[in-house]
């Protein structure tokens, strides 16, 4: 390599993106090894992007800069060589009073996170999935996901956004952590883990990168599901839903069918409905629907929300809107183990006659269906039940 290929061009700008795949890279420590115009340096733990998806390397700026000055180095001390270990930096952002574990290093060398200003307050702190449990399951706090991988954490006017990374770690800045009640520093800091070097979601790229993908359809139906469960905390002060750790378990995993085999079709049909069906708190939809003078007994979730909807939007057509509930709730039941073959081609036949498909419909087809029917019914509930949309 000559020295001249370590700087940049003018106006190149190193981003967290793959060169050649364009997928996010993560932050990773390495051995350098190389003859940079007639001096071989050799650095243990020089900070390098690599992409998961290709394991091609990129050099951060501030790297390029270390192996800049090395070479200057040895060539002035009249050198063929240069070798070093590389020392870590220690945490040293004064925000937090609580000791939080984080890696200064993913600040200065994650592309987009530096700044001139308020130097460490985009510093990523990681933690278990399980942070979330708590701010979802407290009646102080309201959990909203934009998608999969980017959601916003709720308490009275204040919030603090947050991602989900490729390890299925939550990412919150070290800055907004900051501006947290001390208390709730401290149980955050119940669940942080060290950094494993990884941001890349759709947090990042909304938040640095200021890019909006199309977003899919998975976390069109995900995000409609928190809204319409949003609306229901707005006009009954009761979260209806719940968001336990399977469900982000599967949320996170999901996505759509890639073979139509009936190991495929039992397996969406599980998932969607314990995501979309099993979630729904059944206690708290009895608490409802008793406020409204109905009769929880005997009565699964999905009859309980449509005694709900029935009493609050009376000139509504609630069985038709919650139909595609029912078909997902009935999809399973098709594919159960559980029944008499003569019983699931029955019930199949049902689902398909309501999704308007054919029988032979390929998987593709029935989950692209399904999934819009879905997406529709949460929209729409959710625009229904908005109280501030309310006459």
């Amino acid at each position: 390599m000559h020295i001249k290929d370590l700087i940049p061009e003018a106006g190149f700008v190193q981003r967290n993106y793959c060169d050649d795949c364009g997928k996010l890279l993560d932050l990773e420590f390495s051995r350098y090894d190389e003859e940079i115009s007639g001096v071989r340096i050799q650095i243990d733990g020089l900070p390098v992007l690599r992409c998961s998806a290709c394991s091609k390397d990129h050099l951060p700026d501030l790297s390029r800069l270390a192996l800049i000055d090395c070479h200057k180095r040895a060539v002035e001390a009249g050198s063929p060589v240069f070798a070093c270990v590389r020392k870590k930096r220690k945490n040293e952002f004064k925000f937090a009073k609580v000791p939080f574990l984080y890696d200064p290093d993913d600040y200065f060398y994650i592309p987009g996170l530096h700044r001139p200003f308020d130097v460490g307050f985009l510093t990523p702190v990681f933690f278990k999935r399980e942070v979330l449990l708590k701010y979802d399951n407290s009646p102080s706090y309201r959990v909203q996901f934009a998608s999969t991988t980017y959601g916003t954490i709720y308490t009275g006017g204040e919030y603090i956004s947050f991602g989900i990374n490729r390890n299925g770690l939550v990412v919150m800045w070290l800055g907004d952590i900051a501006k947290m009640p001390e208390s709730e520093q401290y149980y955050l800091r119940s669940e942080n883990v060290p950094s494993d070097h990884s941001i890349g979601s759709e947090f990042y790229e909304g938040q640095i990168e200021c890019v909006f993908t199309e977003i899919s359809r998975e976390n069109r139906l995900f995000k409609a599901r928190s809204a319409f469960i949003e609306v229901n905390v707005k006009r009954f002060a009761k979260k209806i839903a719940h968001l336990d750790n399977e469900v982000m378990n599967l949320a996170l995993a999901f996505n759509g069918p890639v073979v139509d085999t009936e190991k495929e079709r039992r397996h969406l049909a599980d998932t969607l409905n314990k995501i979309y069906i099993e979630s729904f708190d059944n206690a708290a939809l009895g608490d409802v629907l008793k406020s409204l003078g109905g009769d929880p007994r005997n009565l699964g979730s999905l009859k309980r929300l449509q005694g709900i909807l029935e009493r609050l939007l009376p000139k509504e057509n609630i069985n038709s809107l919650l139909s595609p509930l029912y078909v997902l709730y009935d999809l399973r039941v098709a594919y159960s183990h559980l029944t008499s073959a003569e019983r699931q081609r029955d019930v199949f036949q049902t689902v398909v006659d309501r999704l308007e498909i054919d029988a032979s419909a390929s998987l593709t087809d029935l989950y692209d269906h399904l999934i819009e029917a879905l997406i529709a019914t949460f929209e729409r509930l959710a625009e229904l039940v908005d109280i501030d949309d309310a006459d």
